[in-house]
């Protein structure tokens, strides 16, 4: 594998920092600098560590890594290989990073704050004598309203030779009309990446149960668009009636 390499996205109002390669102690103090200077000059808050193409890792880089992490008020490593996670584990842990190994965890570890900052894009809840309506009552209670969540998702793409495309995302937001939703594994997101002429395919999606909505949620829908924003992968998808 290639040299260390470290790139950076974002995911709602979250910055993601992707590792990718092989590690010597010099690369990762280099990297863990850089990661510490974005950090306080963009005062960041959340962060999400992607190190799930980092194949080895020795308890000395595992400190260095985590010494990266104090600054931010939350946290997240995700993508640990299981002897890596195993070093975390053995280690002292800060109380503001924790290992998240899927989607679901991230977005209950970091829910309210993917979403974006300003108040009127927080997630509206319609209550009816103190209690919260169904999810389904309460999208058509908003129509044409999108909403900003962190909602995480099963995607199931059809594709036109009858194969079927699975992926897990993240989405961040939704409407009665349909749903975006942003890669945060990168095997997922080169993937979906890769595949071509996807716009229209029929689309199946799976949410699973979160702080936004309490029950497992299925929707049917079609592939609207594919976007690409500076290393960030989303995609869009328009629910069918």
């Amino acid at each position: 594998m290639s040299k260390l390499k470290l790139s950076s996205r974002e995911i709602g109002s979250v910055r993601v920092f992707d590792l990718e390669g092989d590690a010597t102690q010099e690369d990762l103090q280099a990297v863990a600098w850089k990661i510490q200077k974005n950090i306080r000059r963009h005062r960041l808050q959340r962060i999400i560590l992607n190190i799930q193409k980092m194949p080895c890792l020795d308890l000395l880089g595992v400190r260095k890594l985590l010494a990266a992490c104090l600054r931010p008020q939350r946290s997240v490593i995700y993508g640990a290989s299981s002897s890596i996670k195993l070093l975390f584990e053995n280690t002292y842990m800060p109380r503001n990073v924790h290992i998240c190994d899927s989607e679901v965890q991230v977005a209950e570890d970091l829910g309210p704050f993917l979403l974006e900052k300003e108040k009127t894009k927080e997630f509206p809840r319609v209550q009816v004598n103190g209690e919260d309506l169904p999810p389904g009552i309460q999208m058509e209670r908003r129509r044409s309203k999108r909403m900003h969540v962190a909602l995480p998702l099963h995607l199931k793409i059809s594709l036109k030779n009858g194969d079927i495309v699975e992926s897990r995302a993240i989405a961040t937001n939704i409407s009665e009309g349909g749903l975006f939703a942003k890669y945060l594994d990168l095997d997922a997101s080169r993937r979906m990446e890769e595949l071509e002429g996807i716009t229209g395919l029929e689309a199946e999606v799976l949410i699973h149960p979160s702080g936004n909505f309490q029950e497992e949620y299925r929707l049917k829908g079609f592939v609207r668009r594919k976007e690409l924003d500076k290393k960030q992968l989303g995609i869009a998808i328009e629910f069918i009636s």
